[in-house]
């Protein structure tokens, strides 16, 4: 699971590339708790994971390397 440290490291990223949790949500078109919620791990959204990954050029699944299993994508 995703922990407190992980979310910090993950804002850290998104501050060096120029951006931010907040950005990524009016990128969306989301609400900021939403972008929070699935940074932390509290919830999931494909969509919110691929815009951060894609603007971090990485793959959602070496972010949040707990969501996924190697045959299904995203878990439950």
């Amino acid at each position: 699971s995703t922990t407190a440290k992980d979310h910090e490291a993950l804002k850290m990223r998104l501050r060096l590339k120029g951006s931010s949790l907040s950005q990524v949500a009016r990128d969306l078109g989301v609400s900021a708790a939403a972008v929070t919620h699935v940074s932390k791990g509290t919830r999931k959204s494909k969509k919110i994971e691929q815009h951060i990954a894609n603007f971090l050029g990485a793959q959602p699944t070496s972010i949040w390397p707990a969501r996924y299993s190697k045959k299904e994508g995203i878990k439950d």
